[in-house]
């Protein structure tokens, strides 16, 4: 998987009117081509999850394309594409050939 990272530098004056649009921002990219899970804080930092690196490039593109990274009063300090080196739930996990793992199939720890 890959991931799409962003932390911004944004305005006091912008924060509130920003954080009203999270929810938004949010929902609008379960539809994207490969999105698996994103999550966005409300001051300004954001990682989107991709099934493949073409997914992820594409949306980065696009983002720079749109002018979207960069605007008045809302400064990138980081917009990167990175492999996912691991992930972790509640649920159990998934490994790089796609089996999924169910933590209670797993024998208990014993310390």
């Amino acid at each position: 998987m890959w991931a799409v990272i962003g932390v911004w530098d944004i305005d006091p004056e912008l924060i509130d009117g920003l954080r009203d649009q999270v929810p938004l921002m949010a929902a609008s990219k379960i539809a994207l081509p490969g999105f698996v899970h994103g999550t966005w804080t409300q001051d300004g930092h954001m990682i989107q999850v991709y099934d493949d690196e073409a997914s992820a490039r594409s949306y980065h593109q696009a983002m720079l394309d749109q002018g979207a990274v960069d605007r008045p009063g809302i400064r990138s300090v980081v917009w990167h594409v990175s492999e996912v080196g691991a992930e972790s739930d509640t649920t159990g996990w998934t490994a790089r050939d796609g089996e999924r793992h169910d933590p209670s199939d797993q024998p208990a720890a014993t310390h």
